[in-house]
């Protein structure tokens, strides 16, 4: 038996004809009643992923003193607040402030944050775990966020945004979309060329290019934000540096699953292309530091020794689980090279040197 979300992309389909990719990601994802953030359990070991926040304090804790290096630097102390994209069940946030908090004490003016969420269940727990020591406020639109600096960070969140893709063949792009066939959701390609983005000319039949209208969108709009009023952005997510390449997959129990089956109980997914984040931010008129490497960022931010200091008076259990944690977040064989990162700050920050943005050093990209 088929479930809700597969007979209402059933109907539409019937009735309209075949949707793009990007609207059926919205529709599985997001459906306000059956959507699988609204209605699953994704994130911890009883759910479908695990993100870098649940696998290790380290992890937030150097993001957040990252964020308040930046803090420091542009002089907005007591003017900054944080933003979060997809905050899970708020363990990223509540790591991050209590970093920051125990660098830079604020007792009569507590630490703000802002939550992009739409599960009212994750809702539910980052007010539970955040309420009691952070200024906490949710959002869905970027007109509630306050005309301030901010320091934006989105932990595996553009990564779950909806893409298109496109199928080359000879020197056009053709759309793929999703059709019904044998009472099955199926692939399908348009039955004619799909207008030009700024797409690059296909160098084989069958490639496949993605795009994603609304990362574009979040850059655009947080690059804006920073460069009037001041703050950071942070962004980390499986990625690369190219629109070429079919990344689309999905995941349950943490395994992988048909794209197609079961919508709405899966969590979707495609790697973020950074090339796209640094034209989206280069356009608003930021500075774009990296894509560097997970592992090369933390390491440089001194996860070892954040780790060292972990295992001080640590029993050997807990001192091997740190150990197994800092590998998983910077191996090149687990996260460390397929997780990227990528900093956009202030126009004013075009002639400072890589060297001297803390995570990274040694990285010649600066645009």
């Amino acid at each position: 038996m088929k479930n809700p979300i597969f007979n209402l992309l059933k109907d539409k389909i019937k009735t309209k004809g075949p949707i793009s990719i990007e609207e059926y990601m919205e529709i599985a994802l997001t459906h306000s009643e059956f959507g699988y953030y609204r209605s699953q359990k994704p994130i911890g070991k009883d759910g479908d992923f695990i993100t870098a926040p649940e696998i290790s304090q380290m992890f937030g804790e150097l993001c957040g003193l990252w964020g308040l290096d930046q803090i420091i630097k542009q002089n907005i102390v007591n003017q900054a607040e944080w933003v979060e994209f997809g905050p899970g069940r708020g363990t990223f946030m509540s790591d991050i402030i209590r970093a920051c908090s125990a660098a830079v004490p604020r007792k009569e003016d507590l630490w703000s944050a802002h939550l992009f969420e739409v599960h009212e269940g994750l809702i539910k727990q980052q007010k539970e775990k955040l309420s009691k020591f952070v200024n906490l406020k949710h959002f869905d639109d970027f007109n509630d966020l306050p005309q301030k600096p901010l320091l934006f960070i989105a932990n595996e969140f553009f990564d779950a945004l909806p893409i298109r893709q496109f199928i080359s063949k000879g020197p056009h792009w053709y759309e793929r979309c999703v059709t019904v066939k044998n009472d099955s959701l199926s692939f399908m390609e348009c039955d004619s060329p799909t207008e030009n983005i700024n797409f690059p000319k296909p160098e084989n039949d069958n490639e496949v290019l993605e795009y994603s209208p609304k990362l574009s969108d979040f850059v655009s709009k947080i690059s804006e934000h920073i460069n009037e009023f001041g703050g950071a952005a942070l962004i980390i997510d499986y990625g690369k540096e190219s629109a070429i390449g079919d990344t689309l997959q999905a995941v349950r129990d943490h395994k992988p699953v048909d794209i197609l089956e079961n919508p709405g109980e899966c969590d979707l997914s495609a790697w973020v292309d950074f090339s796209a984040v640094k034209q989206a931010a280069n356009a608003a008129g930021t500075t774009v530091f990296g894509s560097k490497p997970q592992g090369e960022f933390l390491k440089q931010l001194g996860v070892f020794q954040r780790a060292e200091q972990l295992g001080t008076g640590a029993t050997a259990e807990e001192r091997r689980k740190i150990v197994a944690a800092v590998d998983r977040l910077t191996s090149p064989a687990q996260m460390g090279n397929v997780f990227k990162v990528m900093a956009i700050l202030p126009r004013s920050f075009s002639e400072i040197s890589p060297q001297d943005i803390p995570g990274f050093a040694n990285n010649d990209e600066r645009t």
